[in-house]
């Protein structure tokens, strides 16, 4: 079969283009999307990976499903690594696609749906004749774009579409459809409007109606000048005498509209019989592709856009290498928090991140363990840490690249979040209840492949229930075997871990701790940039492996807000003009 009449099974997301059809199918119900996924994206901000990518409205939805897959196969992850890698090498790619084949594929797409509206053999012919000019042109710039000698791409995907391109380019039959068109163009374009008779009764209603001719020329307004001298040219039979309006408009009916074209297939039908004639041979040209197509593109330019913003910012992003699955192992140099770098940018202005946003190193495998309690101090970096591995575990298994400088990771199943939510009114369960029920809804869910992500989970009751119950979940986890990240005040805990590591059990825990560096005053982010204030120890934002220190600065905090002991006082005396006071004789 000829390369434009067959149906093109290829995709630059999936290897396996039907598994992957498949997968997507699955996606649009709620068969395909994973428990917790909702909750687990808006924790770890996901929707900022989005706005980075600057993704346009029409790609939004097939993104967001996109990025939500978890893939657990390494061939798909590097399979589309692989393609951003080349987008990466050649930006031109993206100023082109958004500049000619995304319109172009949009207007196949609307042209696609008004096929619906035309009643008529003759609209269909002339509206079939359209498509095919958009089509061709879509592979123009298609070939434009892929085909050039001038790139030399590395991946299977984008080597895979050249060779597809270039097929259908080279196909005798699209050649015949390349020189028909302009041909056929020609022949519609020599009916640009019709003269009407109409006659009209003795109250001047329309009674009936005929065509007169059939022009090449389009009737127009009579320009200014021509109305107030009069001035006459041989072009004035194209000209209106009175205001434009549309008629057809008032038609409801469509009769006019119908007696028109009537009339119109009846004196023309000569030259619509040689166009139907002539397109009959194109009937089967396959264009459904573009329109898969296009969507997938577009994730990569999105992707390709969010790389070189964050490089730009001074920021590194790595294409860690896609390990097997029961490797359970995750590796990243200088990883940071996306979501909280774009969101930088936005909110202040600030370009250049350099010495804005800290990079840790995270490993988890058998050598470090895989389960991490992060101790430390308050606003230290706990919660960002927790949030970077979970979009840095998401964004991979998407074939994007993460926020690091280099590293390894497996695939999991999926990604579990339990973060604080606003206090609902549960009298029968409180909040502990509350949280207790929901990890009573995940934990049971997680495999040896799966990762969780828990965020000062617990901390709606007393400090020792808080240790007891934190320390049952994670001799849970150990025994399965997930990965895990529990950022928490609760030190007991990570004291503990060489205890409970004595378990048996398919994952370690490690300790790991959020430093300050009390030699120096304490800086927080603001519109303005970095601030410093005069009370409280610095944050480094350092995640380090290392036993627990014991006290989580809260008292820094409280100065930071003005509500230590001896701030709160003098605040007291600023506002009452008087001091409070201290004993009975005083």
């Amino acid at each position: 079969m000829n390369p434009i009449y067959q149906k093109h099974h290829f995709s630059l997301m999936w290897p396996d283009y039907e598994a992957g059809r498949a997968h997507e199918q699955a996606m649009k119900t709620d068969e395909g999307r994973l428990f917790n996924q909702d909750i687990m994206e808006r924790d770890v901000n996901a929707n900022m990976i989005l706005e980075g990518m600057e993704v346009r409205n029409e790609g939004r939805d097939y993104i967001i499903n996109r990025i939500s897959d978890m893939v657990t196969d390494e061939k798909t992850i590097f399979y589309r690594q692989s393609i951003l890698k080349d987008f990466l090498k050649y930006p031109e790619i993206e100023i082109m696609a958004n500049a000619d084949l995304l319109p172009l594929t949009m207007q196949l797409g609307r042209m696609e749906k008004t096929n619906l509206a035309h009643d008529d053999d003759v609209r269909k012919t002339v509206w079939r004749m359209e498509l095919l000019k958009v089509y061709v042109q879509c592979v123009t710039v298609l070939e434009r774009i892929f085909c050039t000698s001038s790139r030399t791409f590395d991946s299977e995907g984008l080597l895979k579409l050249r060779e597809l391109i270039s097929g259908i380019t080279a196909d005798p039959a699209y050649h015949e459809l390349v020189r028909l068109l302009p041909v056929l163009s020609d022949d519609i374009r020599s009916i640009q409007s019709v003269t009407l008779g109409v006659n009209l009764d003795n109250e001047l209603h329309p009674v009936e109606s005929v065509l007169l001719s059939v022009s090449e020329k389009p009737i127009k307004r009579k320009g200014l000048l021509s109305n107030l001298f009069g001035t006459k040219t041989n072009e004035d039979r194209y000209y209106g005498i009175g205001t434009f309006y549309t008629i057809l408009k008032d038609n409801s009916a469509g009769t006019l509209d119908a007696a028109i074209m009537r009339d119109l297939s009846s004196v023309m039908r000569d030259t619509f019989r040689h166009l139907a004639e002539s397109l009959s041979r194109f009937e089967r040209v396959e264009s459904a592709f573009l329109f898969e197509l296009m969507p997938e593109i577009s994730f990569y330019i999105g992707g390709s856009h969010l790389v070189k913003k964050l490089r730009n910012a001074g920021l590194p992003m790595c294409f860690p290498k896609p390990l097997p699955m029961d490797d359970r192992r995750f590796d990243v140099r200088d990883i940071y928090d996306v979501s909280f770098a774009i969101r930088v940018m936005s909110d202040t202005g600030i370009n250049k991140l350099d010495n804005v946003v800290v990079t840790n190193d995270l490993k988890m495998g058998d050598k470090e363990g895989r389960i991490g309690v992060v101790t430390g101090a308050n606003q230290g970096g706990k919660t960002t840490i927790t949030r970077a591995l979970g979009l840095a575990q998401m964004m991979f298994q998407a074939g994007l690249p993460v926020a690091g400088s280099e590293g390894e990771i497996s695939p999991c199943d999926n990604i579990f979040t339990h973060f604080p939510e606003l206090e609902k009114n549960s009298v029968s369960e409180g909040r502990l209840g509350e949280e207790c029920v929901r990890l009573e809804q995940i934990l049971p869910k997680l495999t040896k492949y799966s990762m969780i992500l828990m965020n000062e989970s617990l901390s709606s009751t007393s400090h020792q229930e808080c240790l007891f119950i934190a320390t049952e979940i994670m001799r849970y986890l150990r025994k399965i075997g997930a990965r895990a990240l529990f950022a928490t005040h609760i030190h007991e805990l990570a004291e503990n871990i060489p205890e409970l590591n004595k378990e048996e059990g398919l994952s370690d825990m490690m300790s790991l701790v959020a430093g300050v560096d009390e030699s120096h005053e304490l800086e927080v982010m603001t519109e303005q940039g970095i601030k410093k204030l005069k009370s409280g120890s610095k944050r480094t934002y350092k995640i380090t492996p290392m036993p627990p220190q014991g006290r989580s600065f809260a008292l820094d905090i409280a100065r930071t807000y003005g509500i230590s002991f001896e701030q709160l006082l003098q605040s007291h005396e600023e506002q009452t003009g008087s001091k409070e006071q201290t004993s009975a004789g005083e």
